[in-house]
């Protein structure tokens, strides 16, 4: 579940955006608000959701917009209009959802990009099927309290040790990128109380002999 901080709007655009421009140009251009960050789901689904249209999120204090995961699909949920499924990476299950209304789009405006969308959202939805280990990049967004991926991209992976090999990029990139910079670095950002580095680090390492173990089993 997602963790909503309990300050009124007006103080969250204070808190974030505060009233100079410079700290609104830091905030807006941190890099990695513009890629797709690899999470785990349990971080995912730990993110801070800041109340804003559309809503915002942050991962120890740093905006992140985008996110690339892999996992099993345990769950699949086809209709006319879109495909629901779950990836399941060991951690948790991040709910994601692939919108395949494009065509309705296609015929009111007839656009080529639209139609060629359609095409490609319809190929990916076929793919995605119970059992498959995918990867799957997208916008992070929020349906009815949840968070989910609003899916761009979704491959399945051949390679067995493709989850385990997310993991381990998942916690160098913590340590290397994601995390280098502290959240009371960021103008006006605001550290959800609920995280705590000692247990963040132990995860980790749990996370690290987990991937190391299944290496070993799958070498035998």
């Amino acid at each position: 579940m997602y963790m909503v901080e309990n300050i009124s709007y007006y103080r969250y655009k204070n808190l974030i955006f505060g009233s100079d421009p410079k700290q609104i140009k830091a905030t807006t251009m941190d890099p990695i608000q513009t890629v797709h960050v690899k999470l785990m789901a349990s971080d995912l689904l730990s993110l801070t959701v800041w109340p804003s249209n559309p809503p915002c999120f942050t991962r120890k204090g740093r905006p992140i917009s985008r996110a690339e995961t892999v996992g099993m699909v345990v769950s699949r949920e086809h209709k006319d209009k879109f495909l629901r499924f779950l990836v399941d990476d060991g951690s948790g299950c991040i709910p994601c959802i692939l919108w395949l209304n494009h065509h309705y789009l296609t015929f009111h405006d007839g656009s080529s990009n639209l139609e060629l969308m359609a095409e490609m959202a319809l190929k990916q939805s076929e793919i995605v099927q119970l059992g498959e280990l995918v990867r799957v990049r997208g916008r992070i967004t929020i349906y009815r309290g949840m968070l989910q991926i609003t899916v761009r991209d979704v491959v399945v992976e051949r390679d067995p040790n493709a989850e385990v090999l997310h993991w381990l990029d998942c916690i160098r990139l913590s340590k290397q990128c994601y995390d280098l910079l502290p959240a009371a670095a960021l103008p006006g950002s605001v550290l959800n109380p609920h995280q705590d580095g000692s247990d963040q680090e132990s995860r980790e390492l749990g996370l690290l002999f987990q991937a190391k173990s299944l290496c070993f089993r799958l070498s035998v």
